[in-house]
């Protein structure tokens, strides 16, 4: 952006003109302040205000104290979370059952996840441990309930932390429930994460708890993901929506774990889920009838 020499006429610019300004600046910059923008453009302070309201309603960033950031899904989100009630989701409702009256929690990412933390009891006897921001501020919302926020490398995407931080304090926490968000099953059972440090985290929190509820959501999942951090067979729990592929339950519930329908609060064991061994034979029994 050229500069005008002094006593030059600026030719004046249309908000189009004024608004692209704006975003070439905050791309350069990562930030523009008010003052600064309102002078450089040779417009009032208001001007510049406005043109981030408009800009800010589009999406193109978000305001913040005295001028404007580029805008991002945390951000976004994060003013949700602070300004906003948290949709009850079905899978929270169904998880919340699995909650214990005192002890201690650990809470993944997702909108499940965020779910489930507005839903808690606010009771000094239980303690949440999460490795999301979202669901550490969600949950903080509660004066007695006590939440600790394992830090790391924050993800964009969802809020999620992972890395050696995240992985390292992992080392020295125990939990008595811990509820994951099914990020990837395979074909074969396995539960997969994008990265070997979101796996890594992930395979820490299964080590750290007695008990696992996986939380499988109807908005899809990898079935190709790229690292493995455990089988369906590890799992206690499984929360499930009615869409989920019914191989998937099946692995599940012969493994042992008890499945649950978020939708119709139905609940199983592998007891009666029959092997295709069983089924077989059941089927002879009954033709021969």
């Amino acid at each position: 952006m050229q500069a005008v020499e002094p006593g030059v006429e600026r030719p004046a610019r249309s908000g189009t003109q004024r608004q692209a300004a704006i975003l070439e600046l905050l791309e350069r910059n990562g930030r523009v302040e008010v003052g600064e923008v309102a002078e450089l453009l040779d417009v009032t302070d208001e001007t510049i205000r406005r043109d981030l309201r408009l800009l800010e309603q589009r999406g193109r960033l978000t305001r913040a104290h005295g001028g404007a950031i580029r805008s991002s899904p945390l951000l976004e989100g994060l003013v949700r979370i602070l300004t906003a009630e948290v949709p009850i989701h079905p899978l929270a409702e169904a998880a919340l059952t699995h909650v214990p009256a005192e002890g201690s929690v650990f809470i993944d990412a997702g909108p499940a996840a965020e779910s489930l933390a507005s839903l808690l009891p606010d009771s000094p006897s239980l303690q949440v441990i999460t490795s999301s921001v979202p669901v550490a501020l969600i949950a903080s919302r509660k004066a007695d309930l006590l939440v600790y926020n394992l830090g790391g490398t924050v993800e964009a995407r969802d809020g999620s932390e992972s890395g050696q931080w995240t992985r390292e304090e992992l080392q020295h926490v125990r939990v008595d429930v811990a509820f994951v968000s099914a990020r990837g099953i395979s074909t074969d059972g396995w539960l997969t994460a994008p990265t070997p440090k979101a796996a890594a985290v992930m395979r820490g929190v299964l080590d750290a708890a007695d008990r696992t509820v996986l939380l499988v959501d109807d908005q899809g999942f990898d079935t190709k993901g790229l690292v493995k951090y455990a089988h369906l067979s590890d799992i206690d729990v499984m929360v499930f929506h009615p869409s989920t592929p019914e191989a998937f339950v099946r692995v599940a519930a012969e493994s042992g774990a008890q499945v649950a329908s978020a939708g119709t609060g139905f609940e199983t064991h592998v007891d009666d889920h029959p092997t295709s061994g069983e089924a077989t034979s059941r089927d002879s029994q009954e033709n021969t009838q």
